[in-house]
């Protein structure tokens, strides 16, 4: 891969990885590992661009297949365009904490689950990102937000804890920019409970953190929604 040619994207538009099946071509198990090890570690240290397509690619270590495999390629040749890629910080004597919450309705094809996307910055400055399955099938693309706001949340309220512990303090309410509507409203108000009834508990904590104005929810587009690259495999 030394002597690739670079692409502008880790996964090209519209990519959707499925199962292995019997038509499918395998790949070698120890090979695929092996060549998705170095962007799985960059991906949690230093290239939040990369971590939905290496999200995507790592369900099927244990049963690789070759269409598998060209995408791993692909995240490979997109890192060789980017070498010098990196995070940036400064310094700020009084940083804010803002966040982006993003979700892929349905993305997975093979569960119909869908991916929970976040990115916070401290003095706009990236610290914190996640790309996650969820655990449960959303009926919606407002409840699949909804239920990525709310992870967002917990990441939020702990952060600003942690910045409190070592000397800087966040003014609240902290704020968390979202492109769904709908999830806004069920962020903000509790009297869509026929909306919200099949929703999982634990995932009201957003709610809860936004009536006690902990959190404030603000409705930004889908083309200012820095989170969108941890849920599409897009940078």
């Amino acid at each position: 891969m030394e002597s690739c040619k670079p692409v502008s994207t880790p996964l090209e538009p519209g990519t959707k990885f499925s199962k292995l099946s019997n038509e499918d071509e395998k790949f070698d198990r120890q090979t695929y590992q092996q060549a998705i090890g170095c962007p799985t570690y960059l991906s949690v240290i230093s290239r939040p661009d990369i971590l939905a397509a290496v999200g995507a690619l790592s369900q099927f270590m244990a049963k690789p297949s070759k269409n598998h495999w060209i995408g791993v390629k692909r995240v490979l040749r997109y890192l060789k365009g980017t070498l010098d890629y990196g995070l940036k910080y400064s310094a700020d004597e009084n940083p804010t904490l803002v966040g982006y919450s993003d979700s892929d309705w349905a993305g997975d094809i093979n569960t119909r689950r869908s991916t929970s996307g976040y990115v916070f910055q401290v003095a706009n400055s990236t610290v914190s990102w996640s790309s996650k399955r969820q655990r449960t099938v959303a009926k919606s693309s407002t409840e699949a937000g909804y239920i990525a706001l709310s992870l967002a949340a917990q990441e939020a309220i702990w952060l600003q804890k942690l910045l409190y512990d070592v000397g800087f303090k966040i003014r609240k309410p902290i704020t968390i920019f979202e492109d769904n509507q709908g999830t806004i409203e069920l962020a903000k108000n509790a009297k869509y409970h026929n909306r919200t009834k099949n929703i999982d508990i634990c995932h009201h904590f957003v709610r809860e953190r936004v009536q006690s104005k902990e959190i404030n929810v603000v409705y930004c587009r889908t083309d200012d929604m820095k989170a969108d690259i941890l849920t599409k495999g897009l940078a």
